[in-house]
């Protein structure tokens, strides 16, 4: 690969329960519910200094200078489409995995291991949750550590060591649990 090396927050985040959207509204009615969330998404992570770097369908890719910013963003992110009421009232809610470390940039796109392992925190990210790796503890300013709590150690692939995985708890009231998603809370 050549391209220019640098150290980013790589965020994905995607509309929980969007297959299920689609057998309650039909294909118009959910497109258009899921093109508005993935807009809000898309507004929140900019006020952040956030670039998207791809969408596909209900899933953001973007990257951060920071992971701070990336956790704000994550956190007004999934807060904006909380609060987003698609025009039958059927809530949605988003998930949120990201991580911070060296990507290759080339063509308007990112690669390399930070990016897959970002893909993978998302995977197992159960609605309504933002999960991240223990490199992205360690960067964040003590203020923000004290709003996350490390929920697991989980193998992503085999040829990567296991990774300590930590929620990020937006506000006081945060109920979303403090396990890592089966398969069937995760995305659909």
């Amino acid at each position: 690969m050549t391209g220019n090396q640098e150290t980013l927050a790589v965020l994905f985040a995607d509309i929980s329960g969007s297959a299920e959207l689609f057998d309650r509204l039909g294909s118009e009615q959910a497109q258009k519910a899921i093109s508005q969330c993935v807009g809000i998404m898309t507004r929140e992570l900019g006020v952040f200094q956030g670039m998207v770097i791809k969408t596909i369908s209900d899933e953001i890719m973007s990257t951060f200078p920071t992971a701070e910013q990336a956790f704000h963003a994550a956190c007004a992110m999934s807060s904006a489409v909380e609060n987003y009421k698609s025009q039958d009232s059927i809530p949605l809610l988003s998930r949120i995995g990201f991580h911070y470390g060296t990507v290759v940039r080339e063509s308007g796109d990112v690669f390399g291991d930070t990016v897959n392992i970002a893909a993978r925190i998302a995977a197992i990210t159960r609605a309504n949750q933002i999960m991240v790796t223990q490199a992205v503890f360690d960067v964040l300013p003590q203020a923000l550590r004290t709003r996350m709590r490390q929920i697991n150690r989980a193998e992503l692939t085999s040829r990567l060591p296991q990774l300590d995985i930590f929620q990020v708890i937006c506000s006081s009231d945060d109920e979303s649990g403090e396990r890592i998603g089966s398969p069937d809370q995760r995305k659909s």
